[in-house]
């Protein structure tokens, strides 16, 4: 039998997954019943007509299974109410056992032929056989109920194969489904998913996935719209346990910066997850440190680097406001194998306001420290007044006017939902100056109810956007959607360039997958968001 389940709700402050009434808690197909209807037994020769009752006992072996398809029918039959006038021994009885189906048209399974005795005071006892009963089409998860319409017996002679007339026996009452074949469930599609979301060439990803056949997983990296695949830019190690995919894929060393698309591949079966790779771009190392900082034309200025190529000849030369430098006070040093270098240069132009030093003569491999040149005596009638001051780099914070995110709710219903919200803009300011861009990521914990029901990290994406304030000198730029994982996603970031700062708004569209069959409670996770 059928029992609906109690409906189950919650209310919660970040996420709610609720039982739906009427779910099945349970519902197996029967593969073996009983049952005692009330027949109407007639022979229209030698008038062998009687009413009464026949217990039939039948049983489907597999009772689960694809359709069409043929299973092991075993029917055990009682004792008819059929009798006659008169006894008669030894005669030969062939029977047939008609059952409608629940989808539409019937089915006759006829039995081995039998020897029995009939009299005035005893019917009919078939022997218990086994016959092919054939499935025949239906949708996956349908149930087919056989129900018996009719009990038939071919008469014979004794020790003849003469068949002398028919008794038929139909089902006037009380009657019931006396087997169930249920057809398997169509299978589900397979998932895919692969953390983190953004990689560098040569990193490796985590994979997993439900629902797969069995087999040997490949892989292969395609282009952003899942053609070109070339199984030689990653290597996989991945393998499938009872439909789980899991393991891990390595993008190859080489591999351009760009969106992908990692395919796996078992048998006839594929599925993509979106992939970013992307290289680091290290930031500048090179610095200068200058001896004085200011002082008239004519003075001689230490100047102390480091960062730079180990053994790499460095040119030194104080340069003006228009990046214009100042060649024949151009000075040459080498870095050593700390990638240190000292030397000194003099300040022959009045205009000088910065002492650069660089590997190049493009100026590509460079840093440089301002360098004031101090006013001389005026001339007569006249006077100068020098002005200086100092401006200190800020800080790079994050902020957040709220801490709390709350999902919309979802209602179980025997299928994959996405919870949705989204993110409480985080406002990020760079107020340091300089060269450096930043890079703000997050990482998510796993999503529990507190009463053991748990939803992945991997399970919990994201799709970042990035609003620069006006002014701001960075060309900040939002992170890939995908997955946010425990080992974290990039939401925004700014690069390295000439000149950074600014202020930012950083949001994100949200979604948490919840599996079908959930445990219902109230969900709460940590999301975690870092800068540096």
């Amino acid at each position: 039998m059928f029992k609906p389940s109690r409906k189950v709700t919650a209310s919660f402050g970040v996420a709610m997954i609720a039982g739906t009434a009427g779910l099945v808690a349970g519902a197996p197909a029967a593969s073996a019943a009983s049952v005692n209807p009330d027949l109407t037994c007639t022979e229209p020769i030698l008038h062998w007509n009687k009413s009464g009752k026949q217990t039939f006992d039948v049983t489907l072996t597999p009772d689960t299974g694809s359709a069409p398809g043929t299973v092991q029918a075993k029917i055990d039959a009682g004792e008819n109410p059929l009798r006659t006038d008169t006894p008669f021994n030894g005669i030969g009885f062939v029977g047939q056992y008609t059952f409608t189906l629940s989808t539409g048209g019937e089915v006759t399974l006829t039995a081995p032929k039998f020897t029995a005795d009939i009299s005035p005071t005893k019917g009919i006892d078939p022997p218990e056989f086994t016959a092919d009963l054939a499935i025949p089409q239906a949708a996956p998860g349908t149930r087919i109920d056989l129900t018996l319409k009719t009990f038939a017996v071919d008469v014979y002679l004794p020790g003849s194969a003469n068949k002398i007339t028919t008794a038929t026996c139909a089902v006037t009452g009380n009657n019931g489904v006396v087997a169930s074949y249920k057809v398997a469930d169509a299978p589900l599609d397979p998932t895919l998913t692969t953390t983190p979301g953004q990689v560098k060439p040569g990193d490796s990803l985590t994979v997993a996935g439900a629902n797969w056949p069995a087999g040997t997983p490949a892989v292969a990296l395609c282009d952003a719209s899942g053609n070109a695949c070339d199984s030689a830019k990653v290597t996989g190690a991945l393998t499938v346990t009872d439909g789980a995919l899991a393991g891990t894929a390595t993008i190859g060393a080489t591999v351009a910066d760009g969106s992908y698309q990692l395919k796996v591949t078992v048998g006839d079966t594929s599925k993509t997850s979106n992939v970013t790779v992307k290289a680091d771009v290290p930031s500048n190392p090179r610095k200068l440190t200058l001896n004085p900082t200011h002082g008239p034309v004519g003075t001689k200025v230490t100047v102390n680097g480091e960062g730079y190529t180990p053994n790499a000849a460095v040119y030194v030369v104080p340069t003006n406001a228009a990046h214009q430098p100042d060649v024949p006070g151009m000075v040459t040093a080498t870095a050593g194998a700390d990638g240190k270098f000292t030397a000194e240069v003099t300040v022959t132009k009045a205009d000088t306001t910065l002492i650069a030093g660089s590997e190049d003569t493009a100026s590509t491999l460079s840093a440089g420290a301002p360098f004031t040149v101090d006013g001389g005596n005026p001339p007569a009638g006249t006077l100068k007044q020098d002005l200086t001051g100092s401006i200190a780099g800020g800080g790079l914070t994050i902020s957040q006017e709220n801490g709390g995110i709350k999902l919309s709710d979802v209602t179980l219903n025997g299928t994959q939902q996405n919870m949705t919200g989204a993110l409480n803009t985080v406002t990020v300011k760079d107020y340091r100056g300089g060269a450096t861009g930043w890079t703000l990521t997050g990482a998510v914990t796993d999503f529990t109810n507190g009463s053991g029901g748990t939803i992945a990290a991997d399970k919990f994406s994201w799709t970042p956007k990035i609003t620069p304030g006006e002014g701001s000198p960075s060309q900040a730029v939002a992170g890939s959607a995908g997955p946010i994982g425990t080992t974290g996603a990039t939401l925004a970031s700014a690069p390295n360039a000439a000149v950074t700062g600014g202020t930012f708004a950083a949001d994100a569209g949200l979604s948490l997958a919840v599996p079908a069959y959930q445990a219902p409670g109230n969900y709460s996770a940590t999301l975690t968001l870092s800068i540096s």
